[in-house]
């Protein structure tokens, strides 16, 4: 029996205005309105660029898809729709189930609070009970070997120490869907392949990953699919090596690194 389909991306845009004048209240907002910053000429209309515009694609519960493209092609910015952190301009994503979201190194992490507290913190910002976030504690920090500097704050943290708490929070805490933008990208060899072990272990759970990053090696290893976006448009969908051997076709085999042959088998492309 086919898996349900968890996340569905129809007709999503995304638009922003260059050189907009901020319009907040905040100290950044009022410095630059001051300052006369993103000032655009008198009686020209804001110019705007596309980050995403008219991408579709389905994703079914349990698998894993990888997101290929060059920077600026609208990667990130589709993680950060599908995870609420804005909203789209046009068309629609939907998600069911509880998103678990990685979209930069220590996104979500307070720096004044210890890696304890952002432990809790994170799992109140899910509803998780707190006696659940507290039993699964101990096997976040054994995961990131950051035992000895969990009741410091963030902001003293090197940026592996980031990487690998972050990760650890984000496979632990209970989420259907998790939202991975180039965390595989930090940290030392060895802790990179417990993150790809953990990721095949939660898959195997019945969860769902979309895994943005440059590497072709860890998209093949990780990922059953793969599309591939240009310029904000999704230009290419298959299997993962499939995909991977499309993109480097296309943009030249120095984009991305060289993946091991039958790293994954064929499956249906999205709808």
């Amino acid at each position: 029996m086919e898996e349900p389909v968890v996340i569905r991306v129809e007709g999503l845009g995304k638009r922003y205005a260059i050189g907009a004048t901020p319009t907040g209240g905040g100290l950044y907002d009022r410095m630059g309105r001051l300052l006369g910053s993103h000032r655009v000429p008198e009686g020209d209309a804001h110019p705007s660029v596309w980050a995403l515009r008219d991408v579709s694609f389905d994703v079914r519960r349990g698998e894993v898809l990888g997101v290929l493209g060059r920077n600026g092609s609208g990667k990130s910015t589709l993680l950060r729709i599908l995870a609420r952190v804005t909203a789209p301009t046009e068309g629609r994503a939907e998600t069911r189930g509880r998103v678990g979201s990685l979209l930069s190194l220590g996104t979500g992490f307070h720096p004044e609070l210890s890696g304890r507290d952002n432990i809790a913190l994170a799992g109140a910002l899910l509803g998780m009970a707190r006696a659940d976030v507290a039993a699964l504690t101990g096997p976040i920090i054994e995961f990131a070997e950051v035992g000895r500097f969990l009741d410091t704050p963030m902001k003293h943290y090197s940026s592996g120490m980031y990487a690998r708490l972050a990760f650890s929070v984000s496979i632990h805490l209970a989420t259907e869907i998790m939202l991975l933008d180039e965390i595989l990208s930090v940290g030392d060899e060895a802790f990179r392949d417990r993150c790809q072990e953990r990721i095949r272990s939660v898959v195997r759970e019945g969860r769902t990953v979309i895994f943005v990053s440059h590497s072709g090696e860890t998209v093949t290893a990780l990922c059953d699919r793969a599309i591939v976006l240009e310029e904000g448009r999704l230009v290419h969908a298959g299997d993962a090596a499939e995909a991977l051997a499309w993109y480097r076709g296309r943009i030249g085999k120095a984009a991305v690194p060289a993946s091991p042959a039958g790293a994954a088998g064929a499956v249906q492309p999205p709808r």
